[in-house]
């Protein structure tokens, strides 16, 4: 969806206007479209409540729709993101070609400027569809809508023009995102994957570095080597740099992402059922990609570093074994337990490699576990860390964005779940307390004292649509790290 904002809005120029309004009707907008509103409130004795939508037939605009937020009280941007996707599947089965958009409601954990930021960033994503592979006639005939979000009257002209800015920045870095995820594996190999980021760096303004195969095994990144050794693609080391320009960065922060473009799980073969939904496992990934490009075009003020370990993971007669020994980049080694808790020994490089950029903060993200799926399902990601303040910073960028993080332990006592007899410790800990032991495992390659793990396993894809989006890739990571970025002094 083309989205503007703005502070007015000319009603007879849209087809159909979208009312987003809680059950106390605060209507903070300018006096014309107030009362039109209050007039088609009137007339529909629609309420506000949660559950609640209206249409009614009017003559400027044609349309007008009320979508109920329930008690302002019980307001979150979560619930935001849910009525904004219903906005949007209407006005795709509506075929609706330019519409009008406000949002009446104030959001406890978020001043104006943000909640519109946002709004304006849900509505560019309300119709999404990943159609590069499809040829039917039904993709040529769908209908982009221009949507006009009417800013709250409190934010002044300059406000809105940053906000408006800021939103399409974002929204282009959350496609990029899903776009990513959302491709084949057989297009989106390492190799790809690098060239992708490579096109990110030169249109955003960021450094990028891309190690081949050879140049990793002279860094003797073994952990990614060794996953890589049932593949016939080689794997790539991406590195992306950004650096704000004039200005001493106030903070280092180091982002790495996993990036496994398709995971059959090696030796330790998955079941068929569902496998093709591991094109996903680089989601991770993509995450640091996208949030490279925000961070870049929105010019903040730290230098942000993005490491990528990128592979595939396949059985084959040369693939790495359970029973093998793996010696990582630190020297650290890794008994073989599961081939299919792959992620974990590419990231032990990646997290390795981090260290010589001496980071303020080390974030990584990676679709690392099962475990966190049945722990939390599809409603937040797990978030581990070393950190308390970091962590409660995390938390708070995801709530004020709608991207819900729930903090898991990374207590001691776990780190005997990844004890080995044979080596320095096992990759798998097994099925108790495995989103735990995982993290675990990674933070023994971790020296940077402010750490944090995201394990986004249930919330980087939607493998059926739900009420906040579409099947697939969600782009989950992008808008909360940007936002602790921003927050981050």
């Amino acid at each position: 969806m083309n989205v503007t904002v703005s502070r007015e809005l000319t009603l007879s120029s849209i087809d159909h206007l979208y009312v987003l309004v809680t059950e106390e009707m605060n209507l903070d907008l300018p006096a014309r479209l107030r009362q039109r509103i209050e007039r088609a409130v009137a007339d529909s004795g629609f309420e506000g409540r949660s559950d609640e939508s209206i249409t009614i037939l009017a003559s400027t605009p044609r349309k007008i729709t009320l979508i109920g937020l329930g008690k302002a009280e019980k307001v979150s941007h979560r619930g935001l993101r849910a009525s904004i996707y219903a906005l949007g599947k209407l006005a795709r089965r509506n075929r609706d070609k330019k519409i009008g958009v406000a949002v009446c409601a104030s959001f406890p954990s978020a001043v104006a400027e943000a909640s519109t930021r946002l709004a304006a960033d849900l509505l560019a994503h309300s119709d999404y569809k990943y159609d590069a592979f499809i040829t039917s006639k039904e993709k040529k005939s769908r209908v982009d809508s221009a949507c006009t979000l009417v800013a709250p009257s409190s934010l002044d002209r300059r406000a809105v023009a940053r906000v408006a800015a800021q939103s399409s920045i974002l929204a282009a870095a959350v496609r990029t995102v899903k776009d990513l995820g959302n491709g084949p594996g057989n297009t989106v190999t390492p190799a790809q994957l690098a060239r992708r980021a490579q096109e990110v760096a030169r249109e955003s303004g960021i450094r990028c570095t891309v190690f081949d195969k050879k140049q990793i095994q002279k860094m003797k990144m073994g952990g990614l080597l060794a996953v890589n050794r049932g593949s016939a693609q080689e794997p790539r080391f991406i590195v992306l740099e950004y650096v704000p320009a004039g200005r001493r960065p106030k903070k280092t922060v180091c982002l790495v992402g996993k990036g496994i473009t398709f995971d059959s799980g090696g030796i330790s073969l998955k079941p068929g059922d569902r496998m093709e939904e591991m094109k996903f496992d680089m989601c991770g990934a993509a995450a640091v990609i996208g949030t490279l490009q925000a961070a870049a075009k929105l010019k903040l003020p730290h230098r942000i570093i993005g490491l990528i370990p990128a592979t595939e993971n396949l059985p084959s007669g040369t693939a790495y074994k359970p029973g093998d020994i793996v010696t990582t980049m630190s020297g650290k080694t890794i008994e073989v337990i599961n081939t299919d808790a792959e992620g974990r020994v590419v990231l032990s490089d990646a997290l390795t490699y981090s260290a010589r950029f001496k980071p303020d903060h080390l974030i990584d993200y990676a679709t690392l576990t099962g475990a966190c799926v049945v722990a939390l399902g599809a409603e937040a990601t797990g978030l581990f860390s070393t950190d308390d303040e970091l962590a409660a910073r995390l938390v708070a960028a995801g709530e004020e964005v709608g991207e819900r993080l729930w903090r898991m332990p990374v207590w001691d006592e776990y780190r005997d779940y990844i004890k080995s007899e044979w080596a320095d410790m096992k990759n798998s800990g097994g099925r108790v307390a495995g989103a735990i032991s995982a993290s675990m495992f990674l933070k023994e390659f971790v020296t940077c004292p402010s750490w944090a793990h995201l394990d986004i396993a249930g919330t980087a894809w939607a493998d059926t649509e739900n009420a906040r989006e579409a099947k697939g890739a969600t782009g989950v990571g992008v808008r909360a790290t940007v936002r602790f970025l921003e927050e981050l002094a």
